[in-house]
């Protein structure tokens, strides 16, 4: 008779089958992160409702692009937009987005850059020079001095000019052209007038060279930026160290001084821990059957080989 598998020797086989399907997994996990195309800012320009009423007018280049992405149900963003609209057209471009559908001048592309291209949770929210991120009234704060620290190289754009409502371009990079329509717009409860809000927005490829803009969709007093891009989802750099201060969710629910990097943080590991434990419970399973089997499949020695 064949002795019987030693059952108290660890179930290897159970194990190393476990984290090769683990491994899997991550494997397939990573492979699906790096098929998300990196989105990137790679030119800006600005131009005024003058140069559509003018034979030919170039746009021009301004230092920085500040979106900011706010609500009007959002007590918060009182604080920052009276902040931002301090700021001077030698200093940057203020591109306000109302992303909330709660909003009476709510624009759904706002929204999709909000929810997919940046992935932001809050209201206020600062995106500088499509790179860097400041959340809530006190990170707004910090803005002087991450424009201070921060000087954007953007390029691709070449001869950029309008003629007759027509926008015409020479792109180096390739990627899409994205034209976003901005107009003074009152808050919805106060009255105040919020400088320039997103009202229309419209996108071609770089290679078209040329982009038809709708006279009879533009507002009085309009404003425009004109954005090369890569398209894709952003990874933004956190540009201030204070804590957020206040901050509105989608829902209108007001939170103090919340550490976003932390939560995330704290979250993502629970997360992983809970996975880990949940895919080697099959290991525990099997090896206490083998333990136990082991113990009832024991046999008395034979006293007639004595």
């Amino acid at each position: 008779m064949p002795p019987p598998p030693c059952m108290a020797s660890p179930p290897w086989p159970a194990l190393l089958l476990v984290l090769l399907i683990l491994n899997t997994g991550v494997a397939a996990g990573v492979q699906a992160d790096t098929s998300t195309q990196e989105g990137e800012l790679l030119d800006v320009r600005v131009f005024s409702l003058e140069c559509l009423e003018n034979t030919s007018c170039e746009p021009t280049q301004p230092p920085h692009l500040i979106e900011y992405f706010s609500a009007d149900w959002c007590e918060p963003c009182v604080q920052v937009g009276e902040q931002l609209s301090n700021l001077s057209s030698d200093e940057a471009v203020v591109l306000q987005h109302h992303a909330s559908p709660q909003d009476a001048t709510y624009l759904p592309d706002s929204k999709l850059k909000y929810d997919h291209d940046f992935r932001l949770l809050f209201y206020p929210s600062i995106v500088v020079d499509g790179q860097h991120l400041l959340t809530g009234s006190r990170q707004a704060l910090d803005l002087p001095t991450v424009m201070e620290n921060e000087t954007p190289t953007w390029s691709g754009l070449e001869s950029l000019r309008v003629e007759n409502s027509t926008l015409i371009w020479n792109a180096s990079n390739t990627g899409t052209v994205s034209v976003w329509m901005l107009a003074p717009t009152a808050h919805q409860t106060s009255g105040k007038i919020h400088p320039a809000v997103a009202y229309e927005h419209a996108t071609v490829n770089a290679t078209e060279g040329s982009l038809v803009l709708n006279e009879e969709e533009i507002r009085e007093n309009s404003s425009f930026v004109v954005l090369l891009e890569q398209p894709g989802r952003r990874s933004l750099t956190v540009a201030s160290l204070a804590p957020t201060g206040l901050v509105d969710i989608s829902d209108g629910q007001e939170v103090a001084s919340t550490p976003i990097g932390s939560m995330f943080d704290r979250d993502f590991a629970m997360v992983v821990g809970m996975v880990l434990v949940l895919s080697l419970a099959p290991a525990f399973v099997i090896h206490r059957e083998l333990m136990t089997g082991g113990r009832e499949q024991k046999v008395p020695i034979n006293d007639e080989e004595e």
